[in-house]
């Protein structure tokens, strides 16, 4: 079981973001990043470590192709990494745990550093809305950020069509936002992460809470903000 001791006031505090994908997680992660937290993207970590073709690149690059779930040995060891270079109080799992086996292996990561679990916020969306938004989504193959063509918020839409707004690297889709395998990744979720939703529901019921992806994106992350102003 996740550790979350409130009492404890040594520990860093977690939060743990979960929904579909093209639900606008990342985005809306992104958003929180600038409050002091420190996001894990999970998705974007593994696609970093396939487009950088790095040994382990090339041993999640079949799993992302085929639009699997990445084994979580494979996981963890992206995860950890990112976490051994922040010194945030605040972490943030974007997209994370994704399957039952995922949550003893978050318990893990909690366990190995210090880790607190405070909030627990799930996206719910609808399939043919995130196949549109992914659709329209690019990321920077320099500096990883990520854009979206159709996005309502300025800063996320390229100035400048293929083009990175912040490095002026050149903007590519990522193989796995493809039309068929969106619908192959939803039926994953359904499949592989529905449960792990329902499990948090029944371990942590007051601790999380649902979130429709089409509300507005800033009215969002206001109340998610609110919610983790007093655990930051």
């Amino acid at each position: 079981m996740l550790q979350n001791n409130a009492g404890d006031t040594e520990q860093k505090r977690a939060a743990i973001l979960i929904g579909p994908a093209g639900s606008g997680k990342t985005t809306l992660a992104r958003g929180l990043a600038a409050d002091g937290v420190c996001v894990i993207e999970t998705g974007n970590l593994l696609e970093v470590e396939v487009r950088g073709d790095t040994e382990l690149g090339r041993r999640i690059k079949p799993y992302k192709v085929a639009g699997e779930l990445v084994p979580s040995e494979l996981v963890k060891k992206v995860i950890s990494a990112e976490l051994a270079r922040s010194n945030s109080r605040f972490v943030l799992f974007d997209g994370f745990p994704r399957s039952l086996d995922q949550v003893t292996m978050l318990d893990q990561l909690f366990s190995e550093n210090a880790l607190q679990l405070s909030v627990i916020i799930e996206i719910k969306a609808d399939l043919e809305k995130s196949i549109r938004r992914l659709s329209g989504r690019r990321i920077c193959s320099q500096c990883g950020t990520l854009f979206n063509l159709y996005s309502s918020i300025p800063a996320a839409v390229p100035k400048v069509e293929g083009i990175c707004n912040r490095c002026g690297g050149k903007l590519v889709q990522r193989g796995d936002d493809d039309e068929n395998l969106v619908r192959h990744r939803f039926a994953t979720f359904q499949r592989e992460t529905v449960p792990v939703i329902e499990y948090l529901e029944k371990e942590y019921p007051k601790l999380i809470y649902a979130e429709d992806a089409e509300a507005p994106l800033l009215e969002v992350q206001e109340r998610i903000r609110s919610r983790l102003h007093n655990k930051v």
